[in-house]
């Protein structure tokens, strides 16, 4: 079978794939094409098929080693926390985002995110099996999938559908863009749906990305980053290795090597089935905005006390945390903005660059601005020490307390610092949801329309409603405690 002419780096990957399969392996050697197959397996038809494709094989093998890259810690955690034996390993990191627009134009959209992939080559990322990744040079046109509802359930089944996507390894491309019309002359909304999987795009980027598409879309000029996601892998091995890096690093698992010493434990909430039994689930929202009024007097009470809004908010949850579970200290996840300055204008780099940590909190103080402090010198910390793989200190709790799945459940993802708009270029935000192998419960906290907006993703069948219900309701009646005191 001969290969087509200008034939993509994504059909050639999955012919390699194939042959592999067949016990064919293929490798370039002196800059020539070899391969490698048990005997009783050889096949001469296979091997004259070998041999017509051969320039198109030694062309894409020989860019196959330079277009290969390491995976980040937090990138290999997520393929890790889905292998069989441990616990909620039954999702993928993901994202889903809903929004409407008026007659959208399906044929615009399509080329503009045609666009991004060409000019973003972490949307090229094709993840492997064996903990790498390779970015594709050359794929296929991307195509928008359109479907026509005349009722909300078709719309529904599709979002259902999306929101528990889950890509797998060695598979392009790893997001979905869904266009639901509705009926011509009907003077209503399209709708929109997007899925990612987080392997690819942080939140950041993500939030990023749709932001570019959207403005693309309407005509306007959109900068793009003059480096390669690729470029920045390479040159953060190098960052690191820096005298001052290798010094912080020194420092940061110093500092950390104390702190394990005495972290508290995550809180365990209650739950209907024990963790270990959960055979099928689901992630559900739920979602509060703050009014404006209560916005401000955040934002003046820690322009006031001196502290910032993300340990404020932090600090309550924490503190709601341990009131629903009726213990005096605690310790959860949170996630970091993790991309390093490796080189200049780095600002409009799409990828995945987040960082995690560990924050704790102690029912030590008489008055919460003092815990608030606590958790505020607890992030300039991870800021300092960001430059070390938060993974490698779950990891180290793991060892330590000689526990394979140990896990860390409730997260906290805080996004202040982004101005999020819920209509940009006529696209209006409606539902979103994510999702994390060994989560089951996802908080995160924005300000959307110059609103802070909190939500609180969990496993449906493992955390009882009625509990985040009490999470929300307590959560903002502290926040409006502190608004009345400021």
């Amino acid at each position: 079978m001969k290969l087509k002419d200008d034939i993509t780096d994504l059909e050639l990957f999955d012919y390699l794939n194939k042959l592999k399969r067949q016990g064919m392996f293929l490798f370039v050697e002196d800059k020539k094409l070899k391969y490698r197959i048990n005997k009783e397996l050889y096949n001469e038809e296979l091997i004259n098929e070998i041999k017509v494709n051969k320039e198109n094989l030694l062309r894409y093998l020989s860019k196959a080693q330079e277009n290969t890259l390491e995976l980040s810690s937090l990138q290999l955690a997520y393929m890790a926390g889905q292998i069989e034996g441990e616990f909620l390993n039954k999702v993928n990191a993901h994202y889903y985002i809903e929004f409407e627009k008026r007659n959208l134009d399906i044929d615009n959209l399509e080329k503009n995110i045609n666009l991004l992939i060409r000019k973003n080559d972490i949307l090229r990322l094709v993840l492997l099996s064996e903990g790498k990744g390779i970015i594709l040079d050359k794929v296929p046109l991307y195509k928008v999938l359109q479907y026509r509802y005349e009722i909300q359930e078709e719309r529904q089944t599709m979002r259902k559908s999306l929101s528990n996507m889950i890509y797998n390894v060695e598979t392009w491309p790893m997001f979905n863009f869904v266009v639901g019309k509705r009926n011509i002359g009907e003077n209503k909304n399209d709708v929109l749906h997007i899925s990612f999987d987080c392997s690819v795009l942080d939140a950041w980027s993500a939030g990023k990305m749709i932001y570019q598409l959207f403005a693309l879309y309407e005509g306007e000029k959109v900068s793009f980053s003059d480096i390669s996601y690729k470029e920045y892998v390479r040159h953060l091995k190098k960052y690191k290795e820096l005298e001052f890096n290798r010094k912080l690093l020194i420092a940061a698992e110093r500092y950390w090597d104390s702190r394990i010493m005495s972290l508290p434990k995550t809180p365990n909430l209650r739950t209907k089935v024990e963790i270990e039994n959960l055979d099928e689930y689901k992630f559900k929202r739920k979602e509060y905005w703050f009014s404006k009024d209560q916005t401000d007097g955040l934002i003046y009470y820690s322009k006031r006390k001196c502290v910032t809004l993300s340990a404020i908010l932090i600090t309550i949850y924490m503190k709601v945390l341990s009131e629903l579970v009726d213990v005096d200290e605690l310790t959860i996840t949170t996630t970091l903005f993790g991309k390093l300055p490796v080189v200049k204008n780095i600002d409009d780099l799409l990828g995945e660059f987040t960082n995690i940590g560990l924050l704790s909190y102690k029912d030590e103080h008489k008055f919460i601005l003092d815990s608030i402090k606590e958790t505020q010198k607890q992030i300039f910390k991870l800021l300092e020490y960001r430059c070390l793989d938060g993974i490698s200190i779950i990891n180290k709790i793991r060892l330590q307390e000689n526990k394979k799945n140990k896990l860390f459940p409730i997260v906290v993802t805080c996004m202040i610092g982004e101005n999020y708009s819920s209509c940009k270029n006529g696209f209006r935000e409606i539902c979103s949801l994510s999702r994390t192998p060994q989560v089951y419960l996802d908080h995160h906290i924005r300000v959307i329309d110059e609103r802070i907006v909190i939500t609180f993703d969990y496993i449906d069948e493992l955390l009882y409603e009625e509990d985040i219900d009490w999470i929300v309701k307590e959560y903002t009646d502290t926040v409006s405690e502190i608004c009345s005191n400021r």
